[in-house]
């Protein structure tokens, strides 16, 4: 037996999932993309986000003893995170992962927000710092160890760099 095609969804004037409402003052839309990150401490883990990268929170839900069990929070569209409960026995996140998220003119207020909130845990700021690809990142570790990048695009671009970067494309597209 095969399923019936799923009806196609309905999109905005640019081709974005359309909008299903607000709740809390946020915009309710598919995700296209979301973290999941699994923490000892929903509550604190999500009141740092909230204070120290200003992410807002979407909705709670709270669990056995009022709890949180899940806290979704936003900074932008399409930045969103949702905080669980770990698992008994969880490992820690792994070292080579980082969440990147595209923060166009906002690195350095960002960076300055985030230095302003006390660090706990594997807390750390690192940057503004200028990338080879012309990018400025803030590269940021919350208190449970997830890795997060807001990136932006240079705002004084390096011509040489932009042309090595060029060239490398006009390459590969002629091998294609």
């Amino acid at each position: 037996m095969t399923n019936p095609p799923a009806p196609p969804r309905a999109v905005d004037e640019s081709g974005e999932p359309a909008a299903l409402g607000t709740f809390n003052g946020f915009e309710i839309y598919p995700m296209p993309m979301f973290a999941t990150l699994a923490v000892s401490d929903v509550a604190g883990l999500s009141k740092w986000y909230q204070d120290a990268l200003g992410f807002g929170v979407v909705f709670t839900m709270p669990g056995p003893g009022g709890a949180p069990s899940l806290v979704h929070l936003r900074r932008r569209k399409y930045q969103d995170v949702l905080v669980v409960p770990a698992a008994a026995g969880a490992v820690a996140p792994a070292p080579g992962l980082s969440i990147s998220f595209q923060a166009d003119g906002e690195v350095a207020a960002l960076a300055e927000r985030a230095r302003a909130v006390p660090a706990v845990g594997a807390a750390a700021i690192v940057g503004p710092i200028d990338t080879p690809w012309n990018t400025t990142d803030l590269r940021v570790t919350d208190p449970a160890g997830h890795r997060l990048v807001f990136t932006s695009r240079r705002a004084n671009a390096d011509p040489d760099e932009t042309a090595r970067w060029a060239a490398m494309m006009d390459a590969a597209r002629q091998k294609a």
